[in-house]
């Protein structure tokens, strides 16, 4: 995927102010790609694959590894804090989005294990910049290049976390966005 396709999914998480509250709803990802040449909701009643159980994972096997939220049923609890989970897919049902919505201000040591409880075991850091808007991490990983093939060459996928204001504040971390961008040096857009 090249920069302009990876814009699609930076338009999630970018594209969603900073000052959203928590469990507002995000809007939409418009899509513009070979893998994606529309909207990116997920589909319902798959069945499970075998692979990545969870960012990468076919939706299928989504469902089957987490629990619905019992208030906004399109989206899931994250499991290790209380909060939600909306997730994305390409149009052949792989999650390249999730954007966790903590119920609480967390701290962003919590944010980042909660961001890499949903990375494969290989994952390792390419960089973390802190913005003023927002903190940016890409991390790659072989088995979710594998696992997405075109839709993510190189198994780089973004965690952004933001707080509750237009300035970022690394002890009070209101949303965490996982993205599939796999272009080196994604840091430098805006937050």
């Amino acid at each position: 995927m090249g920069a302009g396709s990876a814009l699609l999914l930076a338009g999630v998480a970018l594209g969603a102010p900073g000052c959203s509250a928590p469990f507002a709803s995000r809007p939409s990802p418009s899509a513009v790609t070979p893998q994606n040449p529309g909207g990116l909701d997920c589909p319902d009643g798959k069945p499970a694959r075998s692979g990545l159980q969870n960012f990468g994972a076919y939706i299928g096997t989504w469902d089957a590894n987490h629990v619905h939220d019992g208030q906004v049923t399109t989206d899931y609890v994250i499991g290790s804090i209380p909060g939600r989970v909306a997730v994305r897919c390409t149009d052949t049902g792989y999650v390249i989005v999730e954007m966790i919505a903590p119920r609480f201000q967390s701290p962003a040591g919590q944010a980042l294990r909660v961001a890499l409880t949903d990375l494969p075991d290989d994952a390792e850091k390419v960089y973390d910049h802190t913005h003023a808007g927002c903190r940016v991490l890409q991390y790659r990983s072989a088995k979710l290049a594998l696992q997405l093939g075109a839709a993510d060459r190189d198994g780089r996928v973004d965690i952004v976390f933001r707080s509750e204001t237009a300035t970022y504040n690394p002890g009070a971390v209101r949303s965490i966005d996982l993205e599939v961008f796999d272009v080196l040096g994604a840091d430098t857009r805006a937050c």
